[in-house]
């Protein structure tokens, strides 16, 4: 007999957050029900077209452990079968439960209409539960949630404006277990006319707490510019949409930016071809010495084997 599986969906979760639980069947003619194990069930359901799954969502409204199960019945049993039991343990949360206020880390705050743009937005969660984001671009357009990372990890997602204007662009996470937190504090966005503005382009990174802006003058030059202090430093293309960046005006190189993707990360200059050399030559030049000391060695014993080389003995006689 056809016993169907435990439904999918978490084991933990708190008082009054709506949960989903699966069910996954290939069977288009079964029929299903979920039980939530605190007297209150599901109608009977079937899959709809091209679907191989049935997804609900339930809430609890008291502290308590339950346990869901499924049932199916179908032409061969129509009293129907029950699943084995999903325990499932719901608690009350607090205020520390709820991840931290996120904040928009990269992404453009100066730009044009029409145009795609990737932003990108991290938090940290209290317990270290895994987080998504979904971002409010000030047009009354909130996105779905992002699909979950670490925590204290970016999440990323793309939009466009349609129409020139100043938005303010939000964030809010939310962890694995539906507690959403605060939504951001707003990043001011300004989109210009793409046809009639050829303007500059302005791109807000946050490093280490700081908020830092890369003003573009045109596709290949920008400076890096600290909005608060005024001081800025240099910027160098390398291809596409890559720049190095220089963000404490050392003359060195400390960051990689990938400014259609919003992405920054620590870089390292690499080792020259001429420091390479000089260190390895002098390896290269024993090595050298070697070979030519070995063969002549080996040649010497080679000559001496076959006759062609023998050493000189004379017989000295020596008076009393």
């Amino acid at each position: 007999m056809y016993i169907p599986s435990i439904p999918i969906g978490p084991t933990f979760g708190y008082v009054g957050i709506e949960y989903e639980y699966t069910i996954v069947t290939l069977n288009p003619d079964s029929s299903w029900l979920f039980d939530w194990g605190d007297g209150t069930n599901t109608s009977w359901m079937q899959l709809q077209d091209n679907q191989t799954s049935i997804t609900r969502s339930h809430q609890w409204d008291a502290v308590g452990t339950y346990q869901v199960h499924v049932k199916y019945k179908s032409d061969t049993t129509p009293n129907g079968v029950w699943s084995d039991a999903k325990m499932v343990e719901i608690t009350t949360y607090s205020s520390y439960d709820f991840p931290s206020p996120p904040f928009i880390s990269t992404g453009k705050i100066q730009g044009f209409n029409n145009t795609m743009y990737t932003y990108s937005a991290v938090t940290t969660d209290p317990a270290g539960y895994p987080v998504c984001y979904r971002f409010g671009y000030g047009n009354e357009t909130i996105t779905d949630w992002t699909p979950y990372v670490l925590s204290g990890t970016s999440s990323y997602l793309s939009f466009s404006w349609q129409r020139p204007g100043v938005y303010e662009l939000r964030t809010q996470a939310c962890n694995q277990n539906g507690l959403e937190s605060a939504w951001s504090e707003p990043v001011r966005i300004i989109i210009s006319d793409k046809g009639t503005d050829t303007g500059a382009s302005v791109d807000l990174v946050r490093l280490n707490n700081i908020t830092y802006h890369i003003i573009f003058t045109s596709e290949h030059e920008g400076t890096f510019s600290n909005p608060a202090t005024g001081a800025s430093t240099d910027t160098r293309w390398v291809d596409g949409d890559i720049f190095l960046i220089d963000d404490d005006g050392d003359g060195r190189w400390e960051y990689l930016y990938s400014a259609s993707i919003g992405q920054i990360q620590p870089y390292e200059e690499p080792e020259s071809s001429e420091g390479n050399y000089r260190i390895e030559t002098p390896w290269l030049v024993v090595l050298i010495i070697l070979i030519i000391i070995f063969g002549v060695v080996g040649v010497f014993l080679v000559l001496l084997r076959t006759g062609y080389l023998y050493v000189y003995e004379e017989e000295v006689d020596v008076g009393e």
